[in-house]
């Protein structure tokens, strides 16, 4: 069986390489990206992904809510799994996404993260 990939979307640079080595030694192959245009211009190749982990606040114009919208448009089946360390006004934007997108505060350990990802791979 292939292992299910991941886009990882995330601006800190320690953050991202910490996650995907976690990622990867559970089994999942993991793509990175650390801004909103480069997780797009990625979920516009030609490659699939079987589920979008992104961060809110990036560096750029779009954030991880508008990489998840766009994610969505082209999949509207695709498991989402958002973090930030800024709340403010996101269940508004994330309500949007339907089915819903599991969001998880940071900071926030990798069992969260891969108990979030289970769940997520569950529905799909």
């Amino acid at each position: 069986m292939a292992a299910l990939r991941v886009l990882l979307v995330e601006d800190e640079g320690l953050i991202r390489l910490l996650t995907a080595e976690v990622l990867h030694e559970e089994g999942f192959e993991v793509v990175e990206a650390w801004n909103g245009v480069e997780a797009i211009r990625l979920l516009d190749g030609p490659d699939g992904f079987d589920v979008l982990f992104t961060d809110v606040r990036m560096p750029g114009t779009l954030d991880g809510i508008d990489v998840a919208e766009h994610a969505r448009r082209r999949d509207p089946t695709i498991p989402i799994l958002v973090v930030s360390g800024y709340a403010v006004d996101l269940r508004k934007r994330l309500s949007a996404l339907e089915p819903a997108a599991v969001f998880l505060s940071k900071p926030y350990n990798m069992t969260e993260i891969m108990d979030a990802l289970r769940r997520l791979m569950a529905t799909r």
